[in-house]
C-alpha cells in the first residue's frame, strides 16, 4: 500500500496557521535541523537519550516510513517562505499484532499550543485506516506534562515492568 499523500492545514492556538502532513524522504534537512534544535531536556524526553546529532542511519530511519506499518506525520510552519518543522509525530509496528508504537515531539516554543494533539488526531485516524487497533507507548515516569497529555486524550497507564522508571500508555483505537 502506499503512503498516503494527506495534508492538513489547522491553526495553532497562537494564531499561526500549521501544515500537517506525511514526512518524505526529501525532508531529512528539516528533520535533521528540527532534531537538533530541540532542547537537550525536549531530546532526551523523546529518545531517552543525551544524543546531540542524529546518525544517518536514524536519520534514514525517520524520514524513509514503511507505511501502512509505519506513518509519521510532520507540523510545518512557513518562515519567510521557507518550512520550517515544528512537531512529529509516528507510529511503528509493535510486538502485538493489530498494535503499534507512538512517539512524538513537539518544538519547545510551540508546546501548548496544539500541535500535538493535532498531530495525534490526524496519525490516529490513519493508523485505524491501516488496521491498527491499539496504541501504545513509554513514557519517562518523570515527564509530568506527558503524562497528563496522555491522559487526556483517554491514554491509560501503568509502570512498565521492565524498567519503572517508565510509563506504559495505551489506548484502543
Amino acid at each position: 500500500m502506499q503512503r498516503p499523500e494527506l495534508q492538513f492545514e489547522c491553526v495553532a492556538l497562537n494564531g499561526m496557521p500549521v501544515t500537517i502532513r506525511p514526512i518524505r524522504p526529501e525532508d531529512r534537512e528539516i528533520e535533521r535541523s528540527f532534531v537538533e534544535s530541540l532542547s537537550d531536556h525536549s531530546r532526551f524526553l523523546r529518545f531517552f537519550s543525551a544524543m546531540k546529532k542524529l546518525s544517518p542511519k536514524l536519520l534514514d530511519h525517520l524520514i524513509n516510513v514503511d507505511f501502512p506499518r509505519e506513518m509519521a506525520f510532520i507540523a510545518t510552519i512557513n518562515v519567510n517562505g521557507v518550512e520550517q518543522e515544528i512537531g512529529v509525530a509516528r507510529y511503528a509496528p509493535s510486538e502485538t499484532d493489530g498494535s503499534a508504537e507512538f512517539a512524538i515531539v513537539v518544538a519547545d516554543e510551540w508546546h501548548g499550543q496544539g500541535i500535538g494533539r493535532e498531530l495525534l488526531r490526524h496519525l490516529f485516524d490513519v493508523a485505524r485506516s491501516a488496521g491498527i487497533r491499539r496504541i501504545e507507548g513509554s513514557v519517562l515516569a518523570t515527564n509530568s506534562n506527558m503524562v497528563r497529555f496522555c491522559h487526556g486524550l483517554g491514554f491509560t497507564s501503568r509502570l512498565d515492568v521492565h524498567d519503572p522508571g517508565l510509563l506504559r500508555v495505551a489506548m484502543d483505537l
